[in-house]
């Protein structure tokens, strides 16, 4: 049985206004996410990798629409977000939640652990009263590994993975089928990122979660996801599934992305490919392709024509002339 598509992004766009001068004249944009597709099976995990500023937590931004989209179409379930109004879009956030990157800016410091997660609970009218929400947030805390007890300190008396735990509980509190999960571990201890992530697969076997997985570091990844989109400058270059992703890359960003990461084994030679100068800006980025002043194999071509997004093998896609 073929699995369905929960999440299908087409053509999304996101450009953000650069404003100068006295009044305040739009100038330029800076183009965060320019015209990116993929889609999320329900039950699965997509990795969203690429350097910082690349756009990959405008994109997820976009997606639950605390940033409003520029152009393009999102889907839940073949429902339009993108067109929904504010009520409909708060019905539709018990559906899609988010796990936030920064575990000490996202948690509100004066309110207490179950305040926290039984916000939620209170804006969606899912529980009825306070006995019932302290034993709802009671079931929350412990599935993340925390306990009762804590239900009434504040966060500033909880370590960095301890907050990350609470604001997984939190995107927990309204039943979501679909996280998107910003860089959750990035901000954590190497010991802490794998004990969150861990926490992460479990529930998402117990409860068939969906989840968007944002993060720079490509071994993170690896361990959770299935399918993985990498990201260059506000465009996706290449997505496939992780064991072909990491054993046969295409694009060249890849190739150099992956030979950065540390192999242990002192017998295997891994020859890393330095990448020349800086990732452009988005406000101007370059024409073509947007990875060729930095590409160690740019052709003429690459410079005058944006390679097509296109499948080259099953499942596996990418954008470069390279490859034609």
């Amino acid at each position: 049985m073929e699995e369905k598509v929960l999440l299908e992004v087409n053509q999304l766009k996101k450009y953000f206004p650069v404003k100068a001068g006295v009044f305040k004249k739009t100038v330029g944009y800076v183009k965060a996410v320019d015209e990116i597709s993929f889609y999320i099976k329900e039950g699965e995990t997509l990795g969203l990798v690429g350097e910082s500023g690349c756009g990959k937590s405008t994109t997820g931004a976009t997606i639950l629409r605390l940033e409003e989209a520029t152009s393009g179409e999102v889907k839940y379930q073949g429902k339009d977000v993108l067109g929904l109004n504010k009520k409909e879009m708060r019905e539709m956030r018990k559906e899609m939640q988010i796990i936030f990157q920064d575990p000490y800016a996202s948690l509100n410091p004066r309110m207490t652990v179950a305040d926290i997660v039984g916000e939620p609970l209170d804006i969606h009218n899912l529980v009825d009263n306070k006995k019932e929400r302290n034993e709802r947030v009671r079931e929350l805390l412990d599935s993340v590994g925390l306990t009762a007890e804590q239900m009434n300190r504040y966060p500033h008396e909880f370590s960095g993975g301890q907050r990350q735990r609470i604001g997984v509980a939190r995107a927990l509190a309204v039943s979501p089928k679909l996280i998107i999960a910003d860089e959750p571990v990035s901000a954590l201890d190497v010991s802490i990122q794998a004990q969150v992530i861990n926490i992460l697969q479990d529930l998402q076997r117990e409860y068939g979660l969906t989840y968007l997985f944002i993060a720079h570091d490509l071994s993170v990844v690896k361990h959770i996801s299935d399918r993985v989109a990498v990201m260059y400058l506000g465009k996706i270059v290449e997505m496939t599934d992780k064991e072909d992703l990491y054993n046969n890359p295409l694009h060249p960003y890849t190739q150099s992305l992956l030979s950065a990461i540390p192999i242990p084994d002192p017998t295997v030679n891994n020859e890393r490919i330095i990448l020349e100068g800086d990732v452009p800006s988005p406000v101007n980025p370059p024409s073509g392709c947007r990875f060729h002043p930095r590409c160690p194999k740019a052709m003429e071509v690459c410079s005058e024509a944006v390679p097509e997004f296109k499948e080259y093998d099953d499942g596996h896609f990418a954008a470069c002339h390279l490859l034609d």
